[in-house]
């Protein structure tokens, strides 16, 4: 009689124990993250939403939207920057960059600031009256703050940025551009594109140097480089 008790204890254990497994297995299935990729600040939809199941994917891809942008700057007697502006990272500093190239802001505004091996600085629309070193120099702007921008991108030798005051927010029409890496500076201040060509400029720049004129291009490709003579 004990050996009978003995064996139905054992087998009513094994049997919980079996089902415990199985519950736990079960609800391990029910909270396990789901592995579909997810949408992010620096993602596009297209190309993070897969097809749904049994659906064959479309042979025909949706048109890209232009990741970038490129204004040509010239500077009086020192010649051409071509800027590239990147449009994913920083779409709303580039869109305000652009609407002032368009409506002719930077014509005429010399560089107010310019700190060797650091930066050089324009786009205090009072550069254009105004004395050079003049207290009041690097006050000015377009009428029109933009929100503070976060992104990738980093302070490079040739990248260009948004100058600011001590709020975040208070980003106007004053930009710098890199003259070294300065890997001090990223997080604090919003890159939103590089230099391309004519990047030699840029240490020739000097205080008082005038913006000619400015102007968005509809395409730009990199010159050639002519093969080595023998």
């Amino acid at each position: 009689m004990e050996l009978k008790t003995r064996a139905f204890r054992c087998g009513m254990l094994m049997s919980l124990t079996l089902l415990l497994w199985a519950c736990q297995s079960q609800s391990a299935e029910q909270t396990q993250p789901s592995t579909e990729p997810t949408l992010n600040a620096t993602q596009d939809r297209q190309d993070t939403t897969p097809p749904a199941p049994n659906q064959q994917p479309s042979t025909t891809q949706p048109s890209q939207k232009t990741q970038v942008a490129y204004v040509k700057m010239t500077i009086k007697d020192k010649g051409d920057l071509i800027i590239e502006l990147d449009l994913k990272e920083a779409p709303k500093t580039c869109e305000n960059f652009l609407n002032l190239v368009k409506e002719k802001f930077y014509d005429g505004i010399r560089f107010h600031r310019v700190v060797p091996e650091f930066v050089i600085q324009a786009g205090d629309p009072q550069s254009k009256t105004l004395p050079m070193g003049h207290p009041a120099l690097g006050t000015g702007g377009s009428g029109k703050n933009i929100k503070f921008e976060p992104n990738n991108l980093k302070h490079k030798r040739g990248a260009i940025g948004m100058a600011r005051a001590q709020d975040p927010d208070s980003a106007s029409s004053q930009f710098y551009i890199c003259l070294e890496d300065l890997p001090q500076l990223d997080g604090n201040y919003v890159i939103f594109g590089r230099v391309v060509e004519g990047i030699e400029i840029i240490d020739q720049v000097r205080v008082g140097d005038t913006i000619e004129k400015a102007v968005v291009l509809e395409k730009w490709e990199p010159k050639k480089k002519s093969p080595p003579s023998k």
